[in-house]
């Protein structure tokens, strides 16, 4: 898997997450959300990580998660 530039922002569709998944790849899907979208909505995606969209890249360092990974954010 190639790294991709921090200036460039891919989009993917569920159909194509859900490849990744069949395919065996490791995905860590992030819940980006405001704060107030988060705890005003009562659905999110199963298994996804809370991370406060202010401080995105702090907290998935923080986390430790795998370079090689498929990091997937959503929100709405």
């Amino acid at each position: 898997m190639e790294p991709i530039a921090p200036d460039r922002v891919d989009r993917i569709s569920l159909a194509q997450l859900d490849d990744l998944v069949r395919r065996g790849e490791r995905v860590f899907l992030l819940d980006v959300r405001k704060e107030s979208g988060y705890r005003d909505s009562a659905t999110s995606a199963a298994g996804a990580i809370r991370v406060p969209p202010d401080r995105a890249t702090e907290t998935v360092s923080a986390l430790g998660l795998p370079h090689d990974a498929w990091l997937v954010s959503y929100c709405s």
